[in-house]
């Protein structure tokens, strides 16, 4: 479509649009702390929720439940599965219609406040009942942030530092993993009720307030519905911020850029468009895979397997301490190689990692190999989900990415659900839990690696309106 073509269609959508050129001003802004600072603070509510919060059984079962005698392995199991699935699942449904009706911002700040203020029963209840119950509340908030984090900061960014702003903000939330871990090394056992209650007042008292004061909404979703003055003002103020930091910015770039008003049918955009329906059952099946594979398959029984091989408390946590340090550095290596490197790639290479870790995991199961493949399986596991998170979101518009991004992620818990539930039989299955291992490596990392990495749209370089739109 020629310039004068594009212009007539946007002014067609929307009239008012043409004035102010909100993604054009959003992309010339030079990279300064202002853009840090949102980023940074989207991450490490990320971090928190969901390393504590969505990570709290698999710290407590084998350290207090399963030492207790109140929960069998194959119990432990259907709590993961209800805790990254279910509660995950309606969550994510949740949070995305509030941040397509209401805002980015409100499912950020509601998220937060569900996921801290729904985990305090975790310090008082040990049976299987109760806590089948409290892993779907508990989650509600993780399935919100899973939801709104990476779309918020797409939204945020220029095309021409999306990656290095994203993976570089999301490497902090290595740092919470080993602020967390290494608080439990401290406290759990014996404090494990502390431990739980620590989480509680950092997520809901802490956090919360300052997302409040600081977070302001995206003027990319004030613009799709149609409340340009607000995201002209928004944008104003960044400019402002940034300007006062870096001096005068360049001009935006004149030519109009078809972002489409917001409405409703959503969902049904999604499965009539042929070329949106081809990403989300392709994103889809991957999150299906993935999620019971190499994201929750792998950290559900990584604990336990370390601990049915002699490891305790202190060296497991110590361990995971030193794996989210390394993890940080990977992160940052990751977002130096900027847009120069496919997303998909960087997702086919991640699975390489994590896969080689357990494999030699599995054939040596000492200290040693634990020490370096523990490192190496989180690497691969931290870089594929974040990469992922990236992709799905940058893969649709703004009129529809936070419900593309539930249709896709969201219902890729179900795969959580089911995957995570088989994984008390598989984890038994074997010599040295073959089962588990194999099925964590083969369907739930290599395959939806090759998947995305063969079928899956480029991304590098490529402005997000143009890239999904």
């Amino acid at each position: 479509m020629t310039v004068q073509g594009r212009a007539q269609a946007i002014r067609a959508a929307d009239p008012d649009a043409k004035d102010f050129l909100i993604s054009s001003r959003i992309d010339r802004l030079p990279l300064t702390r202002v853009q840090w600072e949102l980023a940074i603070l989207v991450e490490i509510t990320w971090g928190f929720i969901v390393v504590d919060t969505d990570g709290i059984g698999a710290r407590l079962f084998p350290f207090v439940w399963r030492p207790l005698g109140t929960i069998t392995n194959n119990q432990y199991a259907v709590i993961q599965a209800l805790q990254v699935g279910l509660g995950v699942l309606l969550g994510t449904y949740l949070m995305s219609f509030v941040a397509d009706r209401y805002g980015r911002r409100p499912a950020i700040l509601l998220s937060t406040a569900l996921a801290g203020l729904c985990l305090w029963p975790f310090a008082f209840v040990t049976s299987f009942v109760p806590l089948v119950i409290f892993s779907v509340l508990s989650t509600l908030g993780v399935g919100g942030i899973v939801a709104t984090h990476a779309v918020y900061l797409s939204e945020m960014s220029s095309h021409a530092v999306r990656n290095r702003t994203m993976l570089t903000a999301q490497g902090s939330t290595a740092i919470v993993g080993v602020l967390i871990a290494g608080v439990a090394s401290v406290m759990m056992p014996t404090y494990w009720r502390e431990f739980v209650w620590l989480g509680v007042i950092i997520q809901a008292f802490v956090l919360l307030p300052i997302l409040y004061w600081r977070l302001p909404e995206s003027p990319r979703w004030l613009e799709t519905h149609g409340r340009h003055d607000e995201a002209d003002r928004v944008v104003s103020d960044l400019e402002r911020r940034v300007t006062a930091i870096a001096g005068a910015l360049p001009s935006p770039d004149p030519t109009p850029r078809i972002v489409g008003k917001a409405g409703k049918g959503q969902l049904l955009e999604i499965l009539t468009n042929p070329e949106y329906r081809w990403r989300s059952i392709l994103i889809l099946v991957c999150w299906l895979l993935a999620y019971p594979g190499i994201v929750y398959g792998s950290g559900a029984f990584m604990y336990v397997y370390m601990v049915d091989h002699g490891a305790d408390a202190e060296f497991a946590f110590r361990l995971l301490t030193g794996a989210a340090v390394v993890t940080f550095f990977a992160f940052l290596i990751n977002a130096r190689l900027g847009e120069r490197v496919e997303r998909k790639t960087v997702l086919f290479v991640s699975a390489l990692i994590f896969s080689t870790a357990w494999i030699l995991m599995y054939l040596y199961p000492t200290e040693a190999m634990f020490i370096v493949g523990i490192c190496l399986s989180r690497i691969g596991t931290a870089l594929f989900l974040f990469n992922m998170y990236n992709y799905t979101a940058i893969a649709f518009p703004t009129r529809i990415r936070s419900a593309a991004f539930a249709w896709t992620d969201g219902l890729g818990h179900l795969g959580a659900w089911a995957g995570v539930t088989s994984l008390g039989p598989l984890y038994q299955l074997g010599p040295n839990h073959l089962g588990w291992v194999l099925f964590i490596v083969v369907p739930g990392a290599l395959l939806p690696a090759i998947l995305i990495k063969s079928f899956g749209i480029n991304q590098s370089e490529r402005v997000l309106e143009e890239v999904a739109k």
